[in-house]
């Protein structure tokens, strides 16, 4: 079969991440190599409009298209699945990811044939086989789909856990290489915490638990990206990167050793970080770690079930920076708390003074206790159903909450603002290669790029090499 793998853009047009999307690489390469011919657009990079995904239907003319859905851009996946039904009714859809197994009713509505729930690497294949000899499917897990009658169909349980050590390295070749500025790895999947804002890959997607690599397998990756395409820089895409201190050791020791000679960058929580662990992964020519701090109230962060203090997160930040390592950090305004708990962040941000500061309106994204229950944490959804406003970057208006009104909201933002320009921060709306402490806020036009070029190079980021 010809294959179409899609990932639409966040409806967002700010949120323009270079990224590419390791989800549908892994199913793309599963079935590059069962015999299928595969295609990959990612419109993050391809652009704003749906032509360049019209054009690429007519030429390459895809017996079935693969949907990468999540919340941020299903509003472009329902629109795209729709113009496939009425334009394409014989091609094939299917659709995977959070939002979609969330909601996997509301994603045969639009269009899809069939639903995958849950990770979809152990059942891909056998999808693609069944859908080809138009067998029966009730026998695979985590399905949803209707019988030509239009009855119902959920197929019993989900997929079993997918082995990350077991799956192939990603067939990068799949992607438009040219159009991404460094390339991207998992060394881990899924998160064992349970933040209340957090829409937790373990639990929503993976069946249970986490998935971890073997160090040795996650360097001979990085290897590989190294002699085959030149990469320079990874990002780690893990919720926690490689989760445990012990495995964070052992990677960062034989990446030493073996002079692995490539730039990366790691997210991770702060209780996590140490000056032992720092060191190792300056040594290991770890550049930058991002460290989800979400607020600078103790309260704030306990009834968000964060897991962390204050405290813990200034030692986590501080031997971070000690060791050499850029720290960025993410804050949530709008987390439940009162008015003078949400300003409690901007003294804490300037004591810790990160070199970067990326701080967003919180968004109760499905999936999450603040979005199946939010009235009684005192935040309004206008309608429950308008995607349009779960994006991070923005500053969305239907979305309100009891405790801080939109205006109160507006102007934390603005003093905030206000706080780190006179600290010496510099907006990224007007960041240049070479700023040291760079912030950004819903009120911004730009985001932060994940690798800044040194100061002199030039201001753009070099594409990578085909």
């Amino acid at each position: 079969m010809r294959i179409l793998l899609v990932a639409p853009r966040s409806f967002n047009p700010k949120q323009m991440y270079r990224e590419y999307p390791l989800g549908i690489g892994f199913l793309g390469t599963l079935l590059q190599g069962a015999g299928h011919e595969v295609r990959i657009f990612d419109q993050n990079v391809e652009g704003l409009e749906d032509d360049g995904l019209w054009h690429l239907v007519a030429e390459f003319q895809p017996h079935l298209a693969g949907f990468s859905v999540i919340t941020p851009n299903y509003p472009v996946a329902r629109r795209q699945l729709r113009w496939f039904r009425d334009h394409h009714p014989a091609i094939r859809l299917l659709a995977g990811g959070i939002h979609a197994t969330l909601f996997p009713e509301d994603l045969l509505a639009d269009g899809a044939d069939v639903v995958v729930m849950g990770e979809g690497e152990p059942v891909i294949l056998d999808l693609v086989a069944g859908l080809l000899a138009g067998s029966d499917l009730s026998g695979l897990p985590g399905l949803v789909y209707r019988t030509p009658a239009g009855a119902l169909v959920r197929s019993t349980g989900r997929s079993q856990t997918t082995s990350l050590n077991d799956l192939p390295f990603v067939d990068r070749s799949l992607y438009n290489l040219p159009k991404y500025t460094h390339h991207s790895m998992l060394a881990s999947r899924g998160c064992p915490h349970h933040c209340a804002f957090c829409c937790n890959y373990t639990g929503a997607v993976r069946s249970d638990g986490v998935g971890v690599r073997w160090h040795e397998n996650v360097i001979a990756e990085m290897e590989y990206l190294r002699d085959t395409f030149g990469a320079r820089e990874i990002f780690f895409a893990d919720d926690i990167f490689l989760l445990r201190k012990a495995d964070i050791l052992q990677f960062c020791r034989t990446n030493a050793e073996r002079r692995v000679g490539v730039r990366w960058i790691g997210q991770m929580r702060a209780d996590r970080v140490d000056t032992l662990i720092a060191e190792a992964m300056r040594a290991a020519d770890c550049q930058r770690i991002y460290f989800g701090v979400e607020a600078g109230s103790d309260r704030i962060l306990r009834d968000a079930k964060k897991g962390l203090t204050t405290d813990q997160i200034r030692k986590g930040v501080r031997a971070a920076m000690a060791a050499g390592l850029r720290a960025k950090t993410g804050w949530i305004y709008g987390l439940p708390g009162t008015l003078e708990e949400q300003y409690e962040s901007i003294p804490f941000m300037l004591d810790l003074r990160p070199h970067e500061i990326s701080i967003h309106q919180l968004i109760p994204f499905p999936g999450t206790i603040y979005y199946t229950d939010a009235a009684r944490f005192g935040i309004r959804l206008a309608n429950p159903k308008a995607f349009e406003s779960f994006c991070y970057g923005g500053l969305d208006g239907d979305i309100r909450f009891d405790y801080l009104s939109h205006a109160q909201l507006r102007q934390l933002f603005e003093d905030s603002a206000r706080a780190l320009e006179a600290a010496g921060y510099v907006s990224s709306d007007r960041a240049q290669p070479g700023d040291e402490y760079i912030y950004t806020t819903p009120l911004s036009r730009n985001s932060m790029n994940v690798f800044r070029p040194p100061a002199a190079s030039a201001a753009a980021e070099p594409a990578l090499a085909a």
